[in-house]
């Protein structure tokens, strides 16, 4: 027992040494300064008014020193209300109960990291294990995904000469969502039947009856409508919209040099994600990705957080992440590509053929400093979407 005593004397000694360094406070380091030079020159020249002026300032440290090795950490719990946000929408409540340690709280100041900026919060005198609520609002977010926490706190003697920073509880992520538009139904016959959604490519055999047609030698007699050939006195058959799986796959671009601007891919983000709400609340298993993070299903808090997540990159590495979609997508039947306005329509097609020539193909620019416009081809049908407000009438226009 006895030898043991010592070894924890030591063991208490070096770790008060180990603090001096880092938690001595300007003002520490100068009373430091000061009682050591006081100490010198009264030794020196036997001056009692020095050497007490010295014991004093060293008094003072060693005070601050036993203040932060008082046994009793302080703890902080940290509760976040709503941890789902909308971009532009309303802010998240902060809730914090902190309890003090056997130290008692000299009104402290309690720092809560949020994303990349500090919140700083003062709390009220708190006595030894004294416990206290506050509750404030976050500042407002981007989209994005956004670590709060954990609590950070600035143990301080009562004169200020150490200090020492730690962190308190656990740190929470806060979602924030792109902006959003509600779309309508998909258009242009894009519905839900028995055997999936009606596309725009005309079949001789379906479910989805289109219109009636001449007869034209080689086609089935199976199809001919009797009653209507009959009345018209030439041979009628049955003209059907090939329909498809309810599956939909949408693509966002995440290189940044295919966009004009930075905002752009914060507008093709905002795009990719309301074409995808408006998919899955039609009942279609839905697919979205934006680099290497992707959600696959019906369920619309998916979409949403997965499009918290999207980060635009440097490293064009749009073609594979496209592969890697069309191999975990099969069966889809419109393939929308949201990208901006220097990707080049020749990649776009390239990415296009791997979902198969069955698909219908869509493509959607972001570009803001643009009109909006729709320009329809032979090869290609692509949106141009200057801000979200427009995307409603473009994408109805998009899918007839």
């Amino acid at each position: 027992m006895t030898s043991r005593r010592p070894t924890s004397v030591r063991a208490r000694l070096r770790r008060l040494a180990g603090l001096l360094p880092q938690a001595l406070t300007p003002l520490g380091r100068s009373v430091l300064v000061l009682g050591a030079a006081a100490t010198g020159v009264g030794v020196w020249l036997n001056w009692h008014e020095f050497l007490q002026l010295g014991a004093i300032a060293l008094g003072l440290l060693l005070v601050g020193l036993a203040w932060q090795v008082l046994p009793g950490t302080p703890t902080a719990e940290l509760a976040l209300r709503p941890r789902r946000l909308v971009e532009g929408g309303r802010t998240a409540t902060a809730t914090l109960h902190v309890q003090a340690g056997a130290a008692p709280m000299l009104f402290p100041k309690l720092s809560l990291p949020v994303g990349r900026r500090d919140v700083s919060v003062r709390m009220p005198f708190l006595g030894p294990f004294a416990q206290h609520a506050t509750s404030f609002p976050l500042p407002p977010l981007p989209r994005g995904v956004h670590v709060v926490g954990p609590v950070s706190y600035e143990k301080s003697d009562p004169v200020g000469m150490v200090s020492r920073r730690f962190d308190m509880g656990a740190s929470l992520e806060v979602l924030v969502a792109p902006q959003v538009t509600d779309l309508s139904l998909f258009a242009g016959g894009l519905t839900n039947d028995l055997d999936g959604a009606t596309s725009q490519q005309l079949s001789m055999s379906d479910l989805a009856f289109h219109a009636l047609r001449e007869y034209v030698p080689g086609d089935d007699l199976r199809h001919v409508h009797w009653r209507s050939s009959a009345k018209a006195g030439e041979l009628l058959v049955r003209q059907y919209h090939e329909t498809r799986r309810g599956r939909v796959t949408i693509l966002v671009d995440g290189c940044l040099s295919s966009y004009s601007r930075a905002r752009d891919f914060e507008l093709a983000v905002s795009v990719g994600a309301s074409i995808a709400l408006r998919s899955v609340r039609d009942d279609f298993d839905t697919y979205l990705r934006c680099g290497p993070h992707a959600a696959h299903g019906r369920g619309a808090s998916a979409m949403t957080d997965i499009a918290c997540r999207f980060v635009a990159h440097s490293t064009d590495d749009y073609l594979a992440q496209s592969a890697d979609a069309a191999a975990a997508v099969t069966g889809t039947g419109l393939v929308v590509q949201v990208t901006g306005a220097r990707r080049d329509v020749v990649e776009l097609d390239a990415v296009a053929r791997r979902f198969g020539q069955g698909a219908d193909w869509l493509v959607v620019r972001a570009d803001s400093a643009s009109g909006a416009r729709l320009s329809d081809t032979p090869r290609v049908r692509e949106l141009m979407v200057p801000d979200l407000s427009h995307l409603r009438e473009l994408f109805e226009r998009g899918l007839r």
